[in-house]
């Protein structure tokens, strides 16, 4: 049954009027608390049906003493990387997941050492579980967490995971992956762009995992890597793009982990005379496809697909909320995938 912007919202009393019980009538089928015939059951569930009642979302979690929300824990204003497309791409897959599940989702965007403010979100018991992003190496949100008892999983993870549960990428195979990729193609002298230095100091997980990780492909595959932190806009793309040259002259192809400053490297890459691909090659790590096919030339990427891991992570986390058997701990890495688009290509000959 539809209904225009100016009518009654249909209530409890109404539903049951029309089913011809009593309100805690009503209230017994939408929670289970007490016995009701399956005769009265569905007549109350077509006088739902039939005015559009939409049960209030804490009174359909009763039964189970659950509200079925789950909170997404994203830093705000974290130094200034904020929250580009890539990180919509993990909530959106956990979301469109999490409704398939009956679940919904919030986007609590508090400062990663909000901890008080954490911790009154924890024993408020509005949210069945946390799904917690950006993890540090040593993240004080995590001991929060645990001493509050509610249930939560990492999309990333810290330094020692130990027996909590998590979904993340492999960046050592992802690094090789962009490495040897660019060393297939002739290129010796690498460079890799990275996030801002203050998202480094502050030990965030996925930053220093993928960093260790360049350095360790480049000096398997034998090459050279310029290695520099990168301020998250354009202009420090700009920047980045000069460091680069001046620290070796010689780099022909940049992998860049850092979906704000690409373009603006790029940019300057091309006002220096510098042809892409032709001159100069560009690999981004974790660049989602719609953010690569905004990039002149389309980017060459490497990455899992963020919404699958989304999905993943709020699916490890129902099935804890809901007291199913999962090993101890859930535990899940994803591979990264080569999509060469038109940014990359074989090296220059020499000059």
């Amino acid at each position: 049954m539809s209904r225009s912007a100016g009518d009654k919202v249909p209530t409890m009393v109404d539903v049951a009027r029309r089913a011809g019980v009593s309100p805690s009538t009503v209230s017994y089928a939408m929670t289970g608390s007490r016995p009701i015939s399956e005769a009265t059951r569905l007549r109350i569930q077509q006088a739902m049906l039939d005015l559009g009642y939409r049960p209030n979302v804490f009174a359909r979690g009763l039964k189970s003493k659950r509200s079925h929300i789950i909170a997404v824990l994203f830093p705000k204003n974290e130094h200034e990387r904020g929250m580009n497309l890539g990180s919509m791409e993990y909530i959106f897959g956990a979301s469109d997941h999490a409704q398939d599940r009956g679940y919904h989702l919030l986007l609590w965007t508090s400062g990663a050492d909000a901890l008080d403010d954490l911790a009154g979100l924890a024993q408020q018991g509005l949210v069945d579980g946390v799904l917690l992003m950006e993890v540090r190496l040593k993240d004080p949100r995590i001991e929060v967490l645990r001493n509050s008892e509610l249930i939560f999983t990492m999309l990333g993870q810290n330094a020692d995971p130990g027996d909590l549960d998590y979904v993340d990428t492999d960046f050592d195979q992802c690094a090789r992956l962009a490495v040897e990729h660019l060393v297939g193609h002739g290129h010796r002298h690498l460079g890799f762009v990275h996030q801002d230095a203050a998202t480094i100091a502050s030990g965030r997980g996925n930053a220093i995992r993928l960093r260790d990780g360049m350095l360790r492909a480049a000096r398997e595959a034998g090459v050279a890597l310029t290695a520099l932190t990168c301020r998250s806009h354009t202009a420090g793309g700009r920047k980045a793009f000069a460091e680069l040259l001046a620290a070796d002259p010689r780099t022909t192809a940049v992998i860049a982990f850092n979906e704000q400053a690409t373009p603006g490297l790029m940019a300057a890459a091309v006002a220096q005379g510098r042809r892409i691909p032709e001159d100069f090659s560009v690999v981004s790590i974790d660049m989602p496809a719609q953010a690569a096919q905004m990039t002149t030339p389309t980017m060459t990427t490497v990455g899992p697909v963020a919404a699958d891991m989304g999905k993943a992570a709020a699916e490890m986390l129902i099935r804890r909320i809901e007291g199913q058997r999962l090993s101890a701990p859930s535990q899940l890495l994803f591979d990264g995938e080569l999509v060469v688009r038109a940014s990359s290509g074989p090296a220059p000959e020499p000059r």
